[in-house]
């Protein structure tokens, strides 16, 4: 993202989380404050009701919220007359049989007494007690009015209130449900209020069901005061997300900008181009912008990587290098000197035979001696010759290990079977990635050394797995002391020694296996020697 989108984001997410909050306070805070105002205006509105009219006496001046639903009745403290009050009429209700006229004695003389000790009623009990009276005049009453035809108490109008200009815009609506039920709608307004009456029709059966419902809407007006309240909390809040938003967008700009001249200055302070966790670590915060910022950063993170990697490629290539010349000197020097000794006997039995010298005169038997050194010499020039070359030839396949063994061990039953050894073969199917040839050198001169040194009539174990692949010779033993050098080059033991071997068996082995990935282990073991060769997947790719 550029910088000019990037500031156009920033102002499209202050907005957006204005709005949130906008939302947010309407949708869930600003519900809690009305009705905790409407609450707060109920209270006020029924005081200031009761107060106007206790000191007037008549609704005439009183201000009510809601004119068909506010009232008040006073009972006086003698007579049997109970006054009713309201903005649409005022009426006295003369009771007019005995019993109502005591039970509504009994009411009065116990509102006298609570409402004179107010301040030292114990309100539990005595909700107890108003209750148990409550229940006991209901009774009475309830057997009152159903043994009477006529009511037992008379109305007297007194006052009816003007209503004229009170109420407009009256309105009627049906809403047809279905063919037999209608729901029918009225409606009108006064100065605060607007009420609506909704009446339902429907024919049920054999009767006709009537339901209504009494609503009021409030008045729209009602809520600017909670408003108005709300703006100074509005107002700090806005503020605070606008700062915050402002640092958020100062360190969006000018952090990274700070943070990529650091990046670059320990760069140039690192003479060796190498980087290291304190000093020379990536701008992986600058790298993950798509800004001019982030591409900058990347492309200065990216040339400094390149150089980095082409250094390190130097260096790796520099180690492998001079440790191939190391391997090649002493390579050199130890087979000019192991070649000395089979190129001085094929020069003595020549020699030898050339001037009939004693038992030389005999070519027959002394010519094949001579081939002898010289196919051995001839293989450990061969052996060396592909020790060099190996690198360039290899060919990374998938293979199976248990092919590769059977075709070995079937290679080398012929010598087994010469010397009675019992061969037993545990092999799992896997499969690797590996060079075949190679794959299958180490393991003909692993099998090879393990039928050369077995005694006769002893046995070898092969087992393979998904990790490797182990040889045990049983009846073998190496000595301690050449253990530790045993992949060393021209190294031998007597057994090898009177074998005719020349010591690159193992150490070509050793160099072959870790060409493709692998190494290996060889150890004594109880009453055997074993090899194991550890081999990876993928293998050296």
């Amino acid at each position: 993202m550029k910088l000019g989108n990037r500031n156009l984001f920033y102002s499209l997410l202050l907005a957006a989380v204005m709005l949130v909050f906008l939302v947010g306070y309407f949708v869930y805070m600003l519900p809690s404050l009305y009705v905790e105002y409407a609450m707060e205006q109920n209270l006020k509105s029924v005081k200031e009701q009761h107060s106007a009219y206790a000191a007037g006496g008549s609704y005439a001046s009183v201000a009510v919220r809601n004119p068909t639903a506010c009232f008040s009745v006073r009972i006086p403290d003698e007579g049997d007359s109970i006054f009713f009050s309201s903005k649409m009429v005022s009426a006295e209700i003369k009771l007019t049989d005995e019993r109502i006229k005591k039970v509504y004695a009994q009411i009065r003389d116990v509102m006298k007494a609570y409402g004179d000790n107010v301040e030292n009623l114990d309100m539990d009990s005595a909700e107890e007690e108003i209750g148990r009276q409550t229940e006991a005049w209901g009774k009475e009453l309830a057997e009152v009015f159903a043994g009477k035809e006529t009511l037992p108490f008379a109305v007297d109008i007194l006052e009816r209130g003007e209503m004229q200009g009170q109420w407009y815009g009256e309105y009627q609506k049906v809403h047809a449900v279905s063919d037999r039920f209608a729901v029918f709608e009225m409606g009108v307004e006064s100065a605060d209020t607007k009420y609506i009456n909704y009446i339902a029709l429907e024919r049920t059966g054999d009767s006709i069901l009537f339901t209504f419902l009494p609503v009021l809407m409030p008045d729209m007006n009602e809520i600017r005061p909670v408003v108005l309240q709300s703006l100074p909390m509005l107002g700090a809040v806005i503020l605070l997300l606008v700062l915050l938003f402002s640092q958020v967008y100062s360190r969006g700009i000018v952090t990274p900008i700070v943070r990529l001249v650091r990046h670059t200055e320990r760069m140039k302070r690192n003479p060796r181009l190498l980087l290291s966790e304190n000093q020379g670590e990536k701008n992986s915060q600058n790298m993950r912008r798509h800004d001019e910022i982030g591409t900058l950063s990347a492309t200065i993170d990216g040339l400094y990587e390149e150089i980095q990697k082409s250094y390190e490629e130097l260096a790796a290539k520099n180690e492998a290098l001079a440790e191939e010349n190391r391997r090649q000197e002493v390579l050199l020097k130890a087979s000019s000197h192991q070649l000395k000794t089979p190129i001085s006997a094929a020069l003595l039995l020549v020699d030898g035979m050339k001037n009939r010298i004693g038992r030389y005169q005999d070519t027959e038997t002394y010519l094949p001696k001579v081939k002898e050194q010289l196919l051995s010499m001839r293989k450990m020039v061969e052996d060396i010759l592909y020790l060099n070359h190996c690198r360039d030839r290899l060919d990374f396949q998938e293979l199976a290990p248990s092919v590769i063994v059977e075709r070995q061990l079937a290679a080398c039953r012929i010598a087994a079977a010469e010397k009675q050894l019992t061969v037993t073969v545990r092999l799992e199917e896997s499969g690797i990635c590996t060079d075949e040839t190679v794959f299958s050198y180490i393991l003909a001169n692993l099998l090879s050394n393990a039928v050369n040194y077995t005694p006769c009539g002893s046995r070898i174990e092969v087992a393979a797995d998904e990790e490797s692949l182990s040889i045990r010779n049983y009846g073998a033993h190496i000595d301690e002391e050449l253990l530790p050098h045993i992949f060393e080059p021209f190294v031998r033991g007597q057994e090898e020694q009177g074998a005719g071997g020349h010591g690159l068996g193992l150490y070509i082995a050793a160099y072959y296996a870790k060409q493709i990935g692998m190494h290996i282990r060889l150890e004594n073991g109880e009453d055997c020697v074993s090899a194991t060769l550890f081999y990876e997947k993928d293998g050296g790719k």
